[in-house]
């Protein structure tokens, strides 16, 4: 099976290298794709010179979902490994251990979940996580709607992909890994703003206003396994 990594990134100069340099180190990995979704600063150089291809997007409004779209059409691996261009800690040993459940046939997808600690991880695990390092068959990605490729809800929407098809997910902490928040990038006051406007985002989903069912939930649930947490390096 062929696999590609599509990594999103806008402005992403402190920690685009090493998340390609992890990606890259990934057994299973094929190409490192980076979309640069209209970035200001040196991410397309760095990551370029880290080893990765490049697909520079112009005119772009700055989604998440659609620059993943473009990595995607821009492949013809028969999987994607989804990689955030701003994780912290991470390395190719998460990525090897997120693939694992997937490539040996446990799940159709898999997730890497973000390290919030012994006390918070748990929650976190039974809750769907949004976290963007994840790898899928192609066509999950490619059924869900235009319309629905759109702000920050891409993960939710994957998660509902798999949750209505009654397909099987698994997930796992990555031991360490974290990433640079809205506040890192944009400073306390704009990243605060930001932060609510993705978490209004993701609120609008849900009934009596969305069209994600709470039933999505239950099948999440059921479907998920959790596996061992992945070290890193």
């Amino acid at each position: 099976m062929i696999v590609d990594v599509v990594m999103p990134a806008r402005d992403e100069s402190p920690t685009v290298a090493a998340n390609v340099a992890a990606a890259a180190g990934c057994a299973a990995v094929r190409t490192v794709l980076v979309v640069d979704d209209g970035s200001t600063d040196d991410t397309a150089v760095l990551a370029e010179a880290a080893g990765a291809v490049v697909l520079r997007l112009r005119g772009s409004a700055g989604s998440k979902a659609r620059a993943m779209a473009a990595g995607v059409a821009a492949s013809d691996a028969d999987a994607i490994l989804f990689v955030d261009a701003d994780c912290t800690e991470l390395t190719a040993a998460h990525l090897d251990a997120v693939c694992e459940p997937f490539l040996a046939g446990r799940s159709v997808m898999s997730i890497g979940a973000f390290d919030y600690g012994v006390r918070l991880n748990w929650l976190v695990l039974r809750c769907p996580p949004l976290s963007g390092e994840r790898i899928l068959p192609r066509w999950v990605f490619e059924s869900i709607p235009p319309d629905h490729l759109d702000g920050y809800t891409i993960e939710v929407r994957l998660n509902e992909v798999l949750c209505e098809g009654r397909l099987p997910m698994s997930v796992r902490t990555m031991r360490g890994v974290y990433h640079r928040t809205k506040r890192d990038k944009l400073g306390r006051v704009e990243g605060l703003r930001r932060t609510w406007w993705m978490y209004r985002d993701l609120l609008s989903l849900l009934p009596p206003v969305g069209d994600v069912r709470w039933r999505t939930y239950w099948f999440y649930l059921r479907q998920t396994t959790i596996e061992a947490a992945a070290p890193g390096m």
